[in-house]
């Protein structure tokens, strides 16, 4: 039998099995010891069935951020579940341990392969019954032995000795292993004599290598935290406690991992190590927006060559890609799924994948790509774990600039003009970086702690998005001083999307409080546009609480969206309506003009200027028209940008 490969066992289905919470701590302090440290890293995970297969200690220098990330978010056994857990796992090292004895006894096989085999053959025992069958154990074993015969230990480990009598001594040394540690008496019985005397073994000398064993066995519960007397005085709220810091641990552990890649190349290559580690994803790929505006695959995540001859609409409203990124949220994919797009079903027919998870993810050149991550487990999209590495990811690709800025040693005067010396804005930007952070990471921390209540994630995943469009604000102050205008760089904007998020942000810290009714009217024939989402935001906003603002006492705000034609062209329109006094002539005659605001606090003015700004920066125009009824705002957008393509009308469904 070959080595066991120095990597992951790339199955997903593993990274949802319990750990045993004893062999996940010691490792954590061993890791935390270095590369001295890595024999008793090796001999501490070898103990637990699923890291066992996770992890392998060839990787250990390599990647520890990772290696860390993986422990702190391997799920444990814990609370209730532990008991239970704690059976299977010494019927585990109680094979293992009399396997391996057997093994060095007799002569007939390899140590470490008993030791494997004896670990394993109760692996379906820790998965869920409706992520694998146990009938795939096996077969994910036969990866690491192309001979088989350590899948087959596994296979047959309960089958009657008779039957194997004439198998590889590797199958036959298993299958003796489980019989002693679970049948009482079994040394006595006719069958594990004779199977004891084809080993050239006595039933006395076995009777004393089972005594030997268990004691073993029972010295490694106590040190691992999974004998019956320490299980009994675990705490539940201890327990919730630690998974929670775990995970806080766990996303500091990737920005690390992260933080040491040099350019985009690099990041995502780390990306992929974190997909294997982390989630078992072993198949993945990245499609990015062409010049024409499909979507194609990009060789930052290389994949199947097939996959590059595929071209995918951007208003396919069948395919989960298109979607994911109208959306702006994860979709999944299954084969065979009724009505699904074909080229769904391509994609993981190349990728060789019976399902995947389409996740939208900003690129580093501005625009945003799909991450299409093969056989990822049901609900990921959904797992902190697996948003801490996009957020990381997202982060890595587009660092902020000013990082690295020292502070001056003294204070800078103040200019005799409204100026605001560059270095004073240079060190603010950057202190904002750090509040910006801590806001994401709490974000985080609040979307673990309230459990899988989609209206609450979906609440949370706006508010994480509004912080990262501040930070995108605040780097581009500098970026712009330092580097000159950036390029223009679109992504495809689903307008319904983006209305149906700023009422749903808005609504009860701007609009209910002000006793301001909300409706929202929005034709889902409106096609996903190419633009730059965070202004249409930034508009939309702003026209929304100057709305409001005019509405002293209260009224009623509309949002509609419709399509037009205008001088032969098709236009998106958006209209922002409210019930208000209406505009004085001499307000409305400079309405879109720089002026000293009258209203006090925060106003300064300029927010009619810079919302007709950004809509001209998106080629659109922004009009007004005002009654004593009410003001109505409305926005018109070229379904083209920049000599682009015209998309094409398909309806998504409801809003």
């Amino acid at each position: 039998m070959r080595e066991l490969p120095d990597n992951l066992l790339k199955k997903s289905e593993l990274t949802a099995c319990l750990c045993a919470p004893g062999v996940v701590a010691e490792a954590l302090e061993l890791l935390m010891r270095g590369e001295a440290a890595q024999a008793e890293f090796a001999a501490c995970v070898r103990h637990d069935p699923v890291l066992a297969l996770r992890l392998v200690p060839a990787d250990f220098a390599a990647q520890p951020d990772l290696l860390r990330a993986l422990l702190l978010a391997a799920p444990v056994a814990a609370g209730a579940a532990q008991a239970s857990y704690a059976a299977r796992w010494r019927q585990s090292i109680g094979v293992a341990q009399l396997a391996q004895a057997l093994t060095v006894r007799s002569g007939a096989a390899d140590a470490e392969a008993a030791w494997t085999g004896g670990l394993l053959h109760n692996l379906a025992d820790y998965l869920e019954p409706d992520i694998a069958p146990s009938a795939d154990v096996a077969d994910w074993l036969g990866e690491l032995d192309h001979d088989g015969w350590l899948a087959d230990a596994v296979r047959y480990h309960a089958e009657p000795l008779a039957r194997g009598r004439a198998a590889h001594p590797l199958v036959r040394i298993v299958q003796l292993a489980y019989q002693l540690v679970t049948r009482a008496d079994a040394v006595d019985s006719v069958d594990v004599r004779a199977a004891l005397a084809a080993l050239q073994l006595g039933a006395g000398e076995a009777a004393q290598l089972l005594a030997d064993s268990q004691a073993q066995a029972r010295q490694l519960a106590q040190r691992f935290g999974l004998a019956d007397a320490v299980i009994q005085g675990a705490g539940a709220g201890f327990d919730r406690l630690a998974r929670l810091y775990a995970g806080q641990a766990a996303q500091s552990a990737l920005h690390g991992h992260f933080r040491g890649a040099n350019g985009p190349e690099q990041v995502f290559a780390r990306l992929q190590d974190a997909l294997r580690a982390l989630f078992g994803i072993e198949r993945a790929g990245l499609f990015a927006p062409a010049a024409d505006g499909s979507l194609r695959m990009s060789p930052l995540v290389p994949a199947a060559a097939g996959l590059g001859a595929l071209a995918i609409p951007p208003d396919d409203g069948h395919s989960a890609l298109p979607r994911a990124l109208a959306r702006s949220a994860p979709q999944q994919f299954e084969r065979g799924e009724p009505d699904a797009a074909l080229v769904d079903e391509q994609i993981a027919r190349l990728l060789g994948v019976s399902r995947f998870l389409c996740q939208p993810l900003a690129l580093h050149d501005g625009r945003s790509g799909v991450l299409v991550a093969g056989d990822a487990l049901p609900g990921l999209g959904m797992s902190p774990l697996w948003r801490f590495v996009l957020a990381e990811c997202t982060v890595a690709l587009q660092p902020l600039p000013l990082a690295a800025v020292p502070a001056p040693a003294a204070p800078i005067a103040a200019t005799p003009n409204d100026d605001i010396p560059r270095d004073r804005v240079r060190r603010a930007v950057h202190e904002v970086a750090n509040p910006l952070t801590i806001m994401r990471n709490y974000v985080n921390l609040l979307s673990e702690r309230l459990g899988a209540d989609s209206s609450v994630q979906r609440d949370l995943g706006i508010i994480g998005d509004e912080i990262e469009r501040v930070a995108r604000i605040v780097r581009g102050i500098t970026v712009a001083e330092d580097t000159g205008p950036l390029p223009v760089t679109l992504e495809l904007v689903s307008v319904n999307s983006v209305v149906s998020e700023l009422v749903r942000m808005a609504l009860g810290t701007l609009f209910t409080p002000n006793k301001v009714n909300v409706q929202i009217d929005l034709n889902p024939d409106v096609p996903p546009l190419p633009l730059q989402k965070d202004l249409l935001k930034q508009v939309l906003f702003n026209l929304a609480k100057n709305a409001v603002e005019a509405m002293h006492a209260g009224g009623h705000l509309k949002f509609s969206t419709r399509l037009a034609m205008t001088d032969g062209q098709r236009q998106v329109e958006i209209e922002v309506a409210d019930t208000g006094p209406g505009l004085p002539p001499a307000v409305a005659s400079r309405l879109f003009e720089p002026v000293v605001s009258e209203k006090g606090g925060d106003h300064a003015g300029l927010g009619l200027t810079i919302s007709r700004s950004l809509v001209e920066r998106m080629n659109g125009q922004l009009s007004c028209a005002s009654t004593p009824q009410g003001t109505h705002f409305l926005i018109r957008l070229p379904t083209l940008q920049n000599g682009q393509a015209p998309l094409t009308t398909t309806r998504y469904g409801s809003m």
